[in-house]
């Protein structure tokens, strides 16, 4: 009876194994098909590899940004700047009695300090 058995049972891995040669075949001779496949299978491998770096340069963005001391960068560019503001204000009293101010001369200047001052900040 084991024999018949395996008989059988090589007789379904025969049928099995030419299904999917026919299979394999079908889709040789059906470019369509052929076409389709090679489509969704590159459509999935682009919309993986577009989530993987889309993935990969959030983590970067956010551990850069996380590093990123927001308050000593400000300080370093203000540190470097020297602004000179001229300007002549006069005051003088108006006939309702209220202070009025008349600024006759303004300009102003902002350049970069070439070097930074030795006293620590």
């Amino acid at each position: 009876m084991t024999d018949e058995r395996d008989g059988r049972r090589g007789d379904e891995d025969k049928r099995t194994r030419l299904g999917r040669l026919g299979e394999q075949l079908t889709g040789l001779l059906d470019p369509e098909a052929a076409l389709r496949r090679g489509q969704d299978l590159v459509t999935g491998v682009t919309q993986a590899t577009k989530e993987e770096l889309m993935r990969i340069a959030t983590s970067e963005l956010r551990s850069f940004l996380d590093k990123m001391d927001a308050v000593d960068l400000l300080q370093q560019v203000i540190a470097g700047l020297v602004v000179d503001v001229h300007m002549q204000v006069k005051f003088s009293r108006g006939a309702d009695g209220t202070t009025q101010p008349k600024i006759t001369k303004q300009s102003s200047e902002i350049s970069v300090r070439d070097e930074p001052d030795g006293d620590g900040g």
